[in-house]
């Protein structure tokens, strides 16, 4: 919204002359600070026009001019493309150790190093911005922003279970705050977060509570927005008439900075029910915002069009713009860096608290004996409770990483793969004798060499699943399987016999003993348990085995399922997942 010019001049001479008074800062730029919120174009104008006024204030009251710029410009997202003016604000803040506007400046700085591409200093920036608050009362509204924003660079790195847990101290800073918007936009990103993680009940619930909070305060735009990345997930989940219906809606209220990633919704959706022109239009647009993450999925479905069209050429161009845009991407946004400087902002926060204590307790020579051992012990104690969570979090994502490895591998050498790959050579036969008709070379030489590595590929599968079934029907006839099935409660079983069990079982199924140890360090009992379950035999006969009681045996399989997947599951889970190993 911009003001009329006389309007802006009524408004601008008595504010001016008013202040003159004894309060702190100018009438002017108290109105441009509260018009920052609600009306930043307007509070951008006012400022503007003070800009000669401000010359002549004193030091604190252009500083404070500078801030409110920023701040106005962030709030109309106009981006920020160079530190140098947040620097002059920043060092004046801290030098003073302004216990007012310090979290603010810090703020507005992670802001502009986001814009900038400097996505750790950005980082390091909002972290500064929290701990300030140790020393100051809470600012409900600005904090939930500062989580929201590292959130969101969380998410760019591909870090979903950091970006969900600071997402929601968001959304519960929002709440204290009483701020109806802010807690929209919170279930929003968390609703956000969720689809990537392929958690598609949850990221709906969180979407459609978002939408609902909008109506209640009857948010249009918002309403709109929501229903705009509802539809986003719809066409993940091959929903296609309820996207339609949430494009029909987002359409009549998506303005401004949403239409990007409105755009992109729509391109996807276009081409998903194979409208292309629709799709090539939308995907035009939207690789033409001056935004690496919009042009790098716009270049990216221009390409994929044009493949599909039989266009090779354009789409080599297409592919060879989304790689240039993917590689800045990952230059702009490292995950290592911004893990690092998690680490940096928990190591100086440590060495911040231990310094104030020191401080605090400098002329209490006594006590600083006392204390300084305390501290030393809480930080030994403190270093040693991180490294074990650490420990624990990286093995966790070792295990997810090994797991993810093991389901693809498995995929890629079931028969399953290839019925798929069978599939695809029949559409390659279709395309090929569309391509002999057509007279174009590069195009069969193209279908030819993709037949070749997928026939390639199925005698490859083919190979390996003979080579399983005769290692199958060999342990099956072993001596060791049979004692094992025919095996009772009164059945001496030998620590001998479980040997050549996991023996036979490994030569089966590639190392299937060791393999479990890289998921986990299990214990002797719940390997023998794995062993029986590979041999397909019922709980019922395993019980009686280890020895132990079938609910005793249920409760151990269930804990297995947990100790790998760390989430709650059954004990056919289990089962399922051993015998597939």
């Amino acid at each position: 919204m911009k003001w009329p010019k006389p309007l802006l001049i009524i408004i601008l001479l008595p504010l001016y002359f008013l202040s003159c008074d004894s309060k702190p800062y100018p009438h002017v730029l108290q109105l441009a600070d509260s018009l920052t919120n609600i009306c930043p174009d307007s509070a951008i104008v006012l400022l503007k026009q003070f800009k000669d006024s401000a010359s002549q204030e004193s030091k604190e009251t252009q500083m404070y001019y500078q801030l409110l710029t920023i701040k106005a410009k962030d709030k109309a997202y106009i981006a920020h493309t160079s530190d140098s003016l947040m620097l002059e604000v920043l060092h004046y803040y801290e030098k003073k150790k302004d216990k007012k506007y310090l979290p603010e400046a810090y703020y507005y700085a992670g802001r502009v190093y986001r814009d900038l591409g400097d996505a750790p200093q950005a980082l390091d920036y909002f972290f500064k911005a929290i701990d300030t608050f140790s020393d100051t009362p809470i600012d409900y509204k600005l904090i939930s922003h500062i989580y929201t924003q590292i959130g969101m660079l969380y998410l760019y790195q591909d870090t979903y279970d950091e970006a969900l847990e600071v997402l929601r101290k968001a959304y519960q800073y929002n709440i204290l705050a009483d701020d109806s918007i802010g807690i929209i936009y919170s279930l929003r990103d968390i609703g956000r977060t969720f689809t990537t993680l392929n958690c598609a009940d949850s990221s709906l619930y969180y979407y459609k509570k978002a939408f609902i909070e909008a109506e209640q305060v009857h948010n249009e735009p918002l309403m709109g927005i929501v229903q705009s990345e509802l539809s986003g997930l719809y066409i993940q989940l091959e929903m296609y008439p309820e996207a339609n219906d949430a494009i029909q809606y987002s359409n009549k209220h998506i303005k401004g900075h949403n239409t990007a990633p409105h755009y992109a919704i729509l391109a996807d959706y276009y081409y998903c029910i194979n409208q292309l022109d629709s799709a090539t239009y939308y995907y035009t647009q939207v690789a033409n915002f001056n935004d690496f993450y919009q042009k790098q999925g716009g270049y990216k479905g221009l390409g994929n069009i044009a493949y599909k069209k039989g266009q090779y050429k354009e789409a080599m161009e297409y592919f060879d713009k989304y790689l240039t845009y993917t590689d800045s991407i990952k230059r702009i946004t490292d995950t290592n860096t911004i893990r690092k400087m998690q680490s940096l902002y928990n190591y100086q926060l440590r060495e911040k608290q231990n310094h104030k204590l020191q401080q605090k307790n400098e002329k209490q020579k006594f006590w600083i004996i006392i204390l300084t051992a305390t501290i030393a012990l809480s930080i030994t104690l403190s270093t040693i409770y991180q490294q074990y969570n650490k420990r624990k979090k990286q093995k966790i994502q070792e295990q997810q990483r090994l797991l993810n490895e093991y389901k693809e591998k498995q995929y890629h050498e079931s028969l399953h793969y290839i019925e798929y790959n069978k599939k695809q050579l029949c559409q390659l036969e279709e395309t090929l004798k569309q391509a002999e008709n057509e007279k174009n070379e590069l195009k069969l030489n193209l279908i030819n060499a993709q037949k070749e590595l997928l026939e390639h590929t199925n005698k490859q599968v083919e190979a390996k699943q003979r080579t399983l079934q005769f290692y199958e029907t060999a342990l099956k006839k072993s001596y060791i399987y049979k004692k094992f099935h025919l095996a009772n409660e009164d059945s001496k079983i030998k620590a001998e016999d479980w040997n050549v069990l996991a023996e036979e079982i490994d030569k089966t199924y590639n190392r299937f003993t060791s393999r479990l140890y890289t998921l986990y360090a299990f214990s002797e009992r719940e390997i023998r348990i794995c062993l029986l379950i590979k041999i397909n035999l019922k709980p019922s006969k395993i019980a009686p085995l280890i020895p132990c009681a079938k609910q005793t045996l249920t409760s151990i399989r269930k804990k297995m399922y947990e100790k790998v997947y760390n989430q709650q599951g059954s004990p056919e889970l289990w089962d399922d997942f051993i015998r597939n190993f």
